[in-house]
């Protein structure tokens, strides 16, 4: 308990110091995030570089208990080694990324040699255990592993938008992933938690809304990278047997999230890696929920998942946690908090699937009965892969123009408010906005679709409409959101025609002029 108290102690009063120094030197050479208008909503230039401050912390609390405590002293000293090593390296690519913005890619593979340290010092998965259930994984175990620690640290990375937000899940899940390791007898793995609370706690009190300084990638890839050694340490039950209940439960939010991200991505035409303000959070602030309001649901929530693997460790009732889990998922999608849009595009996706599959067997077996025994594979090709039709000659393709104007006028048909269409390549944006002129002044929208489509030479067209009506019905937003993508298609590929040549700056028009434009 001495230990504990120590680590906590002295990696909070370090990190109250550090983050200052911090704070003071990123100032001073201009390392600052600066408001962009889009994702960046903040009202001023805050430094950047946290993450170094919570790192640096963290090493010194871990040093002062292995130089002041004789208890699990072997097990601490090798963990921190290997720890300090892949952090301090995934600190540092999180470091050159808020400078340089690294291509996703590049930050990916570097995501995965940082954690190269970890597997090679041993801490690795060789069985997991589910239900009671021991599954053998052999050399799979390896690439499993890094597989959770890079989820790790990209759910941290991904939830990172809002003040104080990564520090608040980091403290809540790092106390509860503590309670978990001791109560399985790793006194080592709760140290180390201790210590990412403390020094988390420290950084707070400069980070909580407003902030005066960010983590940045530096600190929440750092954050989800001992998340992940915790998670998967804390619960082992033997030296490569790993219970994989508790660190899955814990991680549910944060996991939902990045699930989230990656289904509203892939089913809406987005790279995997292209930034959006569709997160959990972002989602709450655009319902009108408060910066503390959001803070203290997620904060809550993420305790509530670590009581519930807390319990289910010490009961050994697996079923117990995963039902809360599952709870957690259900209430967020049916209350349209947060996974809502989502699903209704997955179910969307799955029913068009179903339904091309079965047209294309109730064609095949078409065929089949006409051809009878004459059936050729040439047939079948045709009818799997039909020709392109040829377009009638009095059809044409309608100019973006009068595709604008035709959604505007469907658009009402929907109580839609406002409209924006931006297309984008690489930093440089251009836009048009719609807002319908017998909105009352200063009403705000209750619900929102974007859909996001790749355009030519590496644009990206985005295509977003709110309301102020009450939230549509499931079949509803899927039907908006086809709508959507099919106007999308067309202007991604005819954007210069309404928006103009890409040398046109993006200067918000004021609220008259949109709508007479529109």
């Amino acid at each position: 308990m001495g230990s504990l108290l120590l680590a906590s102690s002295v990696a909070c009063v370090a990190s109250l110091f550090l983050t200052a120094a911090v704070r003071m030197a990123a100032r001073r050479w201009k390392i600052v995030d600066r408001p962009d208008g889009q994702r960046k909503l903040h009202g001023w230039p805050v430094p950047l570089w946290g993450g170094v401050a919570v790192y640096a912390a963290m090493i010194l609390g871990l040093l002062a208990v292995r130089f002041g405590a004789s208890e699990a002293m072997p097990e601490l000293r090798e963990l921190s080694t290997a720890w300090i090593i892949a952090a301090g390296f995934v600190c540092f690519v999180g470091s050159v990324d808020d400078l340089f913005n690294l291509h996703p890619r590049l930050k990916l593979a570097l995501q995965i040699v940082s954690v190269l340290p970890i597997v090679a010092f041993g801490y690795y998965v060789d069985r997991i255990v589910a239900f009671g259930y021991p599954i053998e994984l052999g050399w799979l175990g390896i690439p499993l592993t890094v597989l959770w620690l890079v989820g790790c640290i990209n759910a941290l990375n991904l939830i990172d938008g809002m003040d104080g937000l990564a520090s608040i899940v980091g403290l809540s899940t790092a106390t509860m992933l503590g309670v978990i390791a001791a109560s399985e007898g790793h006194p080592h793995v709760a140290l180390m938690a201790v210590v990412l609370a403390g020094s988390l706690a420290g950084f707070l009190l400069y980070n909580l809304p407003p902030a005066s300084i960010f983590l940045g990638d530096s600190g929440s890839m750092v954050i989800g990278l001992t998340i992940g050694v915790l998670g998967m340490q804390g619960a082992m039950k033997t030296s490569a047997t790993l219970a994989i209940t508790a660190p899955a439960v814990v991680m549910t939010l944060p996991m939902f999230d990045i699930l989230a991200a990656v289904v509203r991505r892939k089913l809406t035409g987005r790279r995997f890696d292209a930034p959006d303000r569709l997160h959990i959070h972002h989602r709450l602030l655009d319902r009108g929920w408060t910066p503390w309001q959001v803070l203290s649901l997620i904060g809550a929530l993420c305790l509530a998942m670590g009581a519930a693997a807390t319990a289910a460790t010490i009961f050994r009732r697996d079923a117990l946690a995963w039902i809360a889990a599952m709870t957690l998922i259900v209430l967020l999608i049916r209350l349209k908090l947060f996974g809502y849009d989502e699903f209704a595009l997955a179910k969307d996706s799955v029913v068009r699937r179903i339904t091309s599959f079965a047209t294309k067997l109730a064609e095949l077996g078409r065929v089949f009965r006409v051809k009878g025994s004459g059936f050729r594979v040439q047939d079948l090709s045709a009818v799997l892969n039909p020709e392109p039709r040829t377009p009638h000659p009095d059809s044409r393709i309608p100019h973006p123009a009068e595709l604008w104007d035709t959604l505007l006028r469907d658009m009402r048909g929907w109580n839609i408010r406002r409209v924006e269409l931006t297309l984008s390549r690489g930093q440089t944006p251009r836009r048009l906005r719609w807002i319908d002129p017998a909105a009352p002044v200063g009403e705000d929208c209750r619900w929102s679709v974007a859909v996001s489509l790749p355009g030519r030479d590496g644009d990206l067209c985005e295509l977003r409409v709110a309301s102020a009506a009450a939230i549509a019905s499931g079949d509803e937003l899927s039907t908006l959101t086809l709508l959507l993508r099919t106007v999308g298609a067309h202007f991604a590929a005819h954007g210069e025609q309404i928006l103009g040549p890409l040398t046109i700056a993006d200067e918000p028009l004021p609220a008259e002029t949109r709508r007479k434009a529109a």
